[in-house]
């Protein structure tokens, strides 16, 4: 066998720490291991010391050793096998990271982009304060359904009866109102609100209990209550008897503040404040995630599809409730059909923001401004409206395929 430095002498194998140390017991100490294997406190492994070898012709940084086994390694071969990470590993890191950078927050670089185009091309009326508050009053009753819908979709439940609970929640309000059966607004609204819950919940008893899925559920109720309205209307707009103080839900202001925007606003809060930060919210978020493991984990999943379908059917009756006193009328017919698709629409951007694959509250808020922005610049810019309902299509389309997309990269 060949040695690559003069072996030294057992006595100095194991020099003293210091002038006080302890005799040496009778057995040798447990030596480590070297990288190839070999006890370092044996004469096998140098660590550049050898005498065999100049300090001219050697590497300082080398380290040799020369196994009973044959092999031979050295320090700098070791580093040599285990190289950084390749070009391609680092290419597709670097990928990733601008994927989760985009669709983290790419839709609010889109919301920048509209206004600073608009702003651009139209400068005299689109960036103007009035406008902007403008904006905000258009799309304050959309938010308050879309973010209704939230809630709902927080739990995978697609709620397509806004469109008729909408209109309910408005002619209803009105016809209370206006024939005495009620004499004060806000009881009416109370009233109102307490009937779309217990119609919502209702959704969700048959969607938990009668395992049926919540978008044929719900598309069913939705055109039940289409008809009870008609029916009861005898399809009649209500167009008098309506008290200044309900109106002033859809009309007033506070300061230079819309109402509408005063009650989106607020909904907004409860909302955020009730999915982010209560044990409901949570158990929601757990519920939509993994509906079996929340199960295992002693979350009712049951009774709380009938909380989300309440919690979205008494926002799309508050939204038709402002509708109405907007108008001034009472409308039987046609009022939240143009809601409902925006609504899924404002939800979706909303998933594929900030939280990718996630619905939440305040990416439901971008995605309203988003659309407001789009219908509000194009308006502006005299562009056809069937070119509206067109883009308005294909954000709808680009945000579904967006959200789907982040979710399946987070599985």
């Amino acid at each position: 066998m060949r040695w690559t430095s003069t072996p030294r002498p057992r006595s100095t194998a194991w020099p003293a720490t210091s002038p006080t140390t302890a005799p040496r017991s009778s057995s040798p100490p447990p030596s480590s291991r070297s990288s190839c294997g070999c006890a370092t406190g044996s004469s096998c492994c140098t660590t550049g010391r050898s005498s065999a070898s100049s300090p001219a012709t050697r590497s300082p940084s080398t380290r040799s050793c020369d196994c009973p086994s044959g092999g031979r390694v050295s320090s700098s071969t070791a580093v040599a096998e285990s190289p950084r990470a390749t070009g391609p590993r680092r290419d597709s890191s670097r990928s990733d990271k601008l994927i989760d950078v985009v669709s983290r927050y790419g839709t609010i670089a889109s919301l920048v982009a509209c206004i600073a185009i608009f702003s651009l091309l139209k400068p005299d009326v689109f960036a103007t304060s009035q406008n902007f508050f403008n904006i905000l009053n258009q799309v304050s009753i959309l938010g308050i359904i879309a973010l209704g819908l939230t809630v709902a979709l927080v739990q995978g439940l697609f709620d397509l009866s806004l469109a008729g609970m909408a209109t309910l929640g408005g002619f209803l309000a009105c016809k209370w109102l206006a024939d005495g059966t009620i004499g004060s607004p806000a009881v009416a609204v109370i009233a109102v609100m307490a009937l779309a819950l217990v119609i919502g919940a209702f959704n969700g008893v048959v969607v938990a209990y009668g395992g049926v899925s919540a978008f044929i559920v719900t598309l069913a109720v939705g055109s039940i209550l289409t008809g009870v309205v008609l029916g009861i209307s005898d399809s009649q707009t209500i167009l008098s008897g309506i008290p200044d103080g309900f109106l002033i839900m859809g009309q007033g202001e506070i300061g230079p503040v819309p109402a509408p925007v005063v009650f989106l606003a607020v909904v907004a809060i409860v909302l955020y404040v009730f999915l982010e930060q209560t044990q409901l919210g949570r158990h929601m978020y757990a519920i939509g995630g993994n509906a079996e493991t929340a199960r295992l984990s002693g979350i009712p999943v049951r009774r709380y599809a009938l909380l989300a379908l309440g919690i979205s059917a008494a926002c799309a009756a508050l939204g038709g409730m402002i509708v109405a006193a907007n108008l001034g009328v009472g409308r039987p017919q046609g009022v939240g059909d143009t809601y409902l698709l925006d609504s899924f629409a404002a939800a979706f951007i909303g998933a594929s923001t900030l939280r990718p694959g996630r619905f939440h509250i305040l990416g439901t808020v971008i995605g309203v401004l988003l659309i407001g922005v789009i219908n509000n610049g194009l308006s502006i810019m005299g562009v056809e409206t069937f070119w509206q309902y067109a883009v308005r299509g294909i954000i709808l389309l680009l945000a579904v395929f967006a959200a789907s997309f982040l979710v399946m990269r987070r599985r």
